[in-house]
């Protein structure tokens, strides 16, 4: 059993996701990315023995975490799965069947990198410390980044920053990781990190107050590494079928590729219909009505203590 002596990851949104999703409550709870449990801790606060709380994450090291934090706890339920992968597992199904047969009365998806995984540089996940090139959420399964940097060609590498990444410059910055690729330059986070300043040159967006450049590309390649959001429409209508009537479904989403997908797919559930043209080409069915019609974003003493939770936005619906 790990010991707890990871830097503990804080939960965006806390507040907000206690209110909309904890505080009515009572008997079940599915953090579909329990991550180091942060959101966990605040849900199980005051609830009774009789609560039940399955959390599932794809990261081992998330996982083993939690069962130490929580291990004297008996209302919590850790599961070791991707989000997209639970539906039908044997265990999951099971805990499903003895304390949610009608389903989850609350259900979470924080779509976030944890603080750790940022931080740890041998994850890869980040441009401000030296590592492998992983990047991997599961990082006993799955292609590294720079195994999956090797299977690229300038055009598909490219394709990947500027959908993934929205990068403008994802061309040139594509030609750049591939040439430090021929040359056997490119092993580490820096390394990425230096092709990108070829094109984009970090001095310079100091100077001018921008983001770091590598940003987008190190976002894109991640995404596209782990699969994001190959299943995330699929993972969210799983979920609404697993909720309860009158239940409530909550996602937290970080950068607007994300959010897109959740507020239309959410918008669908809700019988609105944004495709072209004015009307439906089939009659939508409402089956939820959206609570936070624009989203809800932290409040600005949380992004003061938590810069990293400036991106992040929750949006919730209720099952009719």
């Amino acid at each position: 059993m790990m010991t707890l002596t990871v830097p503990m990851h804080v939960p965006v949104l806390s507040k907000e996701v206690d209110t909309f999703l904890g505080q009515n409550c009572e008997s079940n709870f599915l953090d579909m990315t329990l991550g180091f449990g942060g959101h966990a801790e605040i849900i199980l606060k005051d609830k009774p023995p009789s609560f039940r709380y399955i959390g599932i994450d794809r990261d081992p090291e998330a996982i083993e975490f939690c069962k130490a934090r929580f291990e004297s706890d008996p209302r919590i339920s850790i599961l070791n799965s991707n989000h997209d992968d639970v539906w039908g597992n044997e265990t999951f199904e099971q805990a499903k069947a003895s304390f949610a047969p009608i389903g989850f009365e609350s259900i979470l998806a924080d779509l976030g990198v944890s603080t750790y995984q940022l931080k740890k540089a041998e994850r890869g996940f980040s441009f401000s410390k030296e590592g492998p090139l992983d990047m991997r959420m599961d990082n006993k399964n799955g292609l590294t980044a720079l195994e999956w940097i090797q299977r690229q060609d300038e055009s598909t590498l490219a394709y990947a920053l500027w959908i993934y990444g929205e990068e403008r410059a994802s061309r040139p910055i594509a030609r750049s990781i591939l040439k430090m690729l021929e040359l056997g330059q490119l092993q580490t986070t820096l390394d990425l990190a230096r092709a990108v300043y070829q094109v984009l040159p970090l001095e310079i967006a100091k100077r001018k107050g921008h983001s770091n450049p590598a940003t987008k590309t190190f976002q894109a390649i991640r995404i596209a590494v782990n699969g994001e959001l190959d299943r995330l429409n699929y993972t969210l209508q799983n979920a609404f079928k697993n909720l309860a009537p009158l239940g409530r479904m909550g996602v937290i989403s970080f950068h607007s590729l994300e959010d897109r997908i959740v507020k239309h797919t959410f918008r669908k559930m809700a019988g609105i219909y944004d495709g072209p043209g004015r009307l439906s080409p089939t009659k939508l069915i409402k089956e939820a009505e959206i609570l936070t019609p624009n989203g809800v974003v932290p409040e600005v003493s949380e992004i003061e203590s938590n810069p990293s939770s400036r991106s992040a936005r929750l949006r919730v619906i209720s099952k009719l």
